[in-house]
């Protein structure tokens, strides 16, 4: 069955269904998941897997390999020196903390508001996280608030998240790097699209991550990519990937193993051949939710959805505390998924990490609900999203407005 088979379910009549008793009842509607991920057909991936069997190369920067991160450079207006390519975002990360050689047991200062592998890569590099909290407006850390800072003594990294593939100014995180002498890497996810030539995000002087695992706009099933405009940082880098070799069988470095396959570089090849269709497809269903809730102030999209950039999630900001709307969601066959969960500080891995007070983190993390998003949904599923969010919605909204309910505010001063 393709992709967008699930039948327009908000101008269909609801089916019936035997009921106990040999009476009829109201059959629940089909489910829309959160998530549909698709990545390249056999077909389209078949060529580059031939090519693979008549060189017989497999690893270790095959001729597929090379032309792939040719190719993802020229995407980000990038020459293909300044990309290195990985076995997955989270090393990439790590590899990148570990280039900047911070000594172990050092801060690695990032946001709460992020998912935990921003975490795990800092703790892999040998750092401990440390939580600060987000601007209500950018749902990222202020450049401002962490120079302010008087601790920047003891922060050995910087790991700023672009929230959900929404675009940070790297000119500013390049200039704070210089003046405080402290390392920053930018986690940009799920930002492949931000990132492009021309984008409203620019490669600078600062390293970016980009993730290509399967559940971004661009992915290849596992993959990630270190973009940097610094060779000299980038081949430290490069060799930390492969066991410290690089040209040689000398390890000059205490390196692992990060290499991207040549399987996996056949599968990105095909998903670039792909990607002006998928990202029209990205584009279409981003302005088909935007365009619905423009005007709203029931359902606040994550900051940035619906401007110059595509990313593979859609996030609004509840009104209140969303346990209730969620599982009036559900009844009504609309999946959810509550991405971050409550911030990267409340899963027990990290709860004993330091932290800041995380008052934006600690209103937001709670309310923001992931609702289905994927390239090939209809108008009708939109709707039927909307339409099932904003009727859960009012109801928590006339609940929290109750005579008899509790003070919980709508727009807490953090947000408004």
């Amino acid at each position: 069955m393709p992709l967008d088979a699930t039948p327009a379910i908000a101008h269909a009549l609801p089916a019936r269904i035997l009921a106990p008793g040999g009476g009829t009842s109201m059959a629940p509607p089909p489910s829309l998941p959160v998530a549909r991920p698709r990545l390249p057909e056999a077909a389209a991936i078949l060529p580059y897997l031939r090519e693979i069997d008549a060189h017989g190369w497999y690893a270790n920067q095959g001729q597929l390999w090379s032309r792939l991160r040719a190719r993802l450079a020229a995407h980000w207006g990038l020459d293909a020196g300044c990309v290195a390519l990985t076995a997955n975002a989270t090393l990439a990360l790590a590899l990148a903390l570990r280039a900047f050689d911070v000594p172990p047991g050092r801060k690695c200062l990032m946001p709460a508001w992020t998912f935990v592998a921003t975490a795990g890569a800092a703790r892999e590099a040998g750092l401990v996280p440390h939580f600060a909290d987000v601007h209500p407006a950018t749902w990222a850390l202020d450049p401002d608030a962490v120079e302010a800072r008087g601790d920047l003594g003891e922060i050995g990294a910087i790991l700023v998240v672009a929230p959900f593939g929404r675009p940070v100014d790297t000119a500013q995180w390049d200039a704070l790097s210089v003046r405080t002498g402290i390392p920053v890497v930018i986690d940009a996810a799920a930002a492949f699209d931000a990132l492009r030539a021309g984008g409203p995000m620019e490669v600078g002087t600062t390293p970016v991550v980009v993730s290509l695992h399967a559940t971004k706009a661009f992915g290849i099933g596992e993959g990630g990519a270190v973009l940097s405009r610094d060779p000299t940082w980038l081949e430290r880098l490069r060799r930390l990937s492969q066991f410290g070799f690089l040209g040689s069988r000398e390890a000059v470095l205490a390196g692992t193993n990060a290499k991207l396959s040549e399987y996996a570089a056949a599968v990105g090849l095909a998903s670039l051949d792909a990607w002006p269709d998928t990202r029209r497809g990205w584009e279409r269903v981003t302005r088909l939710y935007a365009d619905a809730l423009a005007g709203d102030t029931r359902l606040m999209p994550s900051p940035g959805f619906g401007e110059d950039w595509v990313s593979a999630t859609f996030s609004v900001l509840w009104p209140g505390d969303p346990t209730s709307g969620i599982a009036a969601l559900s009844r009504q066959g609309v999946t959810t998924l509550r991405w971050w969960g409550d911030g990267c500080h409340r899963h027990p891995a990290y709860a004993n990490c330091p932290r800041d007070p995380l008052p934006v983190t600690d209103t937001i993390a709670p309310r923001a609900i992931g609702l289905p998003f994927w390239r090939e949904m209809t108008a009708s599923q939109v709707e039927r999203v909307c339409g099932a969010a904003w009727r859960s919605a009012e109801a928590a909204t006339a609940c929290i407005a109750g005579p008899m309910a509790r003070s919980v505010p709508m727009d807490p001063p953090a947000l408004a």
